[in-house]
C-alpha cells in the first residue's frame, strides 16, 4: 500500500509540475517548493491544483492530444485559442525556408489564383499585409487572406493582359508570368519575386483565346427568362479544331478540307445545347442572298455531298462540321458561310437531331437572319487579288472545287 500510493504521489507530482510549469513559468516552481517543503500543503496544493485544473477543462498543451479537426501542415501547429483547437503558424520559421515558397496554382478558366502559404511568408519578414505586384506594375493590390493560413493573388487568362507572356505549342497554351511581393508600398528592401505558369490544353475555345486575329464571329442571343448567351463560330485548319485561320480572310485549295466550330460560350452550358438548324454558304457577303448552298439543312447534313460530315450537332455547348473547299459556278472567287443557331433547352427538348433522308429534303422553315452567324470570306489559292476583294465575279475563269460542280450546285437548288 505504501509503495502504491508513493507512486500516487509520484505521479500527481510529476504532473502537478507540468501542470504548474506551463501555466506560471518553470522560474515559479522553486519558490513554491521552498516555501512549502516540509508540510503537507505542498501536496494538498498540488492536488487542489490538478482537481482544479480537471474541473474547469484547462489541459496542459505539452501532453493533451492533438484535438484539430484537420491535419496541420508541417509549417502549423495545432493550438487551443478561446476554447478551439486550430493550426496555426510555427513561430520557428526563418529565411532559410525560401525554397519551401511554392506557389499553388488554380488555373481556371478566366484567371489563374496564385496561393502563398502565408506561414512561409511570416517566416521571411512579410507581416499580414502583403502587396503583389504582376509583371505590369498596373496589376497590383494586397494579396488575398485565405482560408488554412494561405494568401492569395489572381492574374487573367488572356494574352498580354498584366505582362503576361503566351507560348503554344501543338498541344497546349501556356501563360506566364511573375509575382513580385513587397511588404510597403515604399520599398528598401530587397523585392521577391515568384515565377508562375499555367498550362491548358488545347481545344476549340482555348484556341480561339490565344489566336492573335482568328476568322471568328460572335453573335448574342437571349432565351426568355434563362438569361444571355453567346456564340462563337470560327474557321479551322485542322481536324482537332486547335489551329484557327487568322487574319482577313482565309485562303485554301480546292482540295482542302474547310473545319468550322462553333460554340456557346456564356450562359447555362449544363442546360442548354448548341444546334445548327441551317449552315449554308453564298457567293456574297450578304447572309440573304438567294444563292446558297445548304451544307446543313433542318439541323442535318446535306447527304448529296459525300465531303460533309457533321461531328458534332445539338449535343453540347459545341458544334463542329466540315467540308470540302468549293467555290461557285459564275466565275465568283468567294464563299462566305452562315449559320443559323439555336439554343436548345436539353430538359424540355429534343436536341440531337434525327437525319432520316425524309428530313433532309423537307422544306426549309423561314431562317432567322438575327440568329445566324457569318465567317469570311473564305477564297481559293491563287485568286485574283481584285475579285477576293470585292466578291464579285472575277475574269479568272470558270473555279470548280472537284469534278461535276456544276451538276452539285444544280442539284443544291433543287434540294
Amino acid at each position: 500500500m505504501a509503495r502504491q500510493r508513493g507512486g500516487m504521489l509520484c505521479v500527481l507530482t510529476q504532473a502537478a509540475y507540468r501542470v504548474v510549469s506551463a501555466y506560471c513559468g518553470e522560474t515559479c516552481i522553486p519558490h513554491l517548493v521552498e516555501r512549502m517543503a516540509g508540510s503537507d500543503l505542498l501536496w494538498l496544493a498540488l492536488v487542489s491544483c490538478i482537481v482544479t485544473l480537471a474541473s474547469t477543462g484547462q489541459q496542459d498543451p505539452y501532453t493533451v492530444e492533438n484535438k484539430c479537426e484537420k491535419t496541420c501542415r508541417p509549417e502549423e501547429e495545432c493550438l487551443p485559442l478561446n476554447g478551439t483547437w486550430d493550426c496555426f503558424c510555427r513561430q520557428s520559421l526563418n529565411g532559410s525556408d525560401v525554397h519551401n515558397l511554392q506557389p499553388q496554382l488554380d488555373c481556371g478558366p478566366k484567371e489563374i489564383k496564385v496561393n502563398l502559404d502565408k506561414c512561409l511568408l511570416e517566416g521571411l519578414g512579410f507581416g499580414e499585409e502583403v502587396i503583389g505586384y504582376l509583371q505590369d506594375r498596373n496589376c497590383n493590390g494586397f494579396l488575398k487572406r485565405e482560408e488554412g493560413n494561405w494568401m492569395s493573388m489572381n492574374s487573367p487568362v488572356q494574352a498580354s493582359a498584366c505582362g503576361n507572356i503566351l507560348e503554344r505549342n501543338q498541344t497546349h497554351a501556356i501563360y506566364k508570368n511573375t509575382l513580385s511581393l513587397v511588404n510597403e508600398l515604399i520599398i528598401r528592401d530587397m523585392i521577391f519575386t515568384i515565377n508562375f505558369q499555367c498550362a491548358y490544353p488545347l481545344d476549340m475555345k482555348v484556341s480561339l483565346q490565344t489566336a492573335l486575329q482568328p476568322i471568328v464571329s460572335s453573335l448574342n442571343v437571349s432565351v426568355g427568362g434563362d438569361g444571355e448567351f453567346t456564340v462563337r463560330m470560327a474557321l479551322f485548319q485542322d481536324q482537332n479544331y486547335t489551329n484557327p485561320y487568322e487574319g482577313a480572310a482565309a485562303v485554301l485549295s480546292v482540295e482542302s478540307m474547310l473545319y468550322v466550330g462553333a460554340i456557346l460560350e456564356r450562359g447555362d452550358t449544363s442546360r442548354f445545347n448548341l444546334l445548327l438548324r441551317n449552315c449554308y454558304a453564298t457567293p456574297t457577303e450578304d447572309k440573304a442572298d438567294p444563292v446558297k448552298y445548304f451544307i446543313i439543312r433542318n439541323s442535318c447534313p446535306n447527304h448529296l455531298d459525300s465531303t460533309i460530315h457533321v461531328e458534332e450537332n445539338g449535343r453540347s455547348s459545341e458544334s463542329r462540321f466540315s467540308v470540302q473547299m468549293f467555290m461557285f459556278a459564275g466565275h465568283y472567287d468567294l464563299v462566305f458561310l452562315h449559320c443559323e443557331v439555336h439554343l436548345c433547352d436539353s430538359l424540355n427538348e429534343q436536341c440531337q437531331p434525327s437525319c432520316s433522308r425524309s428530313q433532309v429534303r423537307s422544306e426549309v422553315l423561314a431562317i432567322d437572319l438575327a440568329q445566324v452567324l457569318d465567317l469570311g470570306p473564305i477564297t481559293r489559292r491563287g485568286a485574283q487579288s481584285l475579285g477576293v476583294m470585292s466578291g464579285t465575279p472575277s475574269t479568272a475563269g470558270f473555279l470548280v472545287a472537284w469534278p461535276m460542280l456544276l451538276m452539285t450546285i444544280f442539284m443544291a437548288w433543287l434540294f
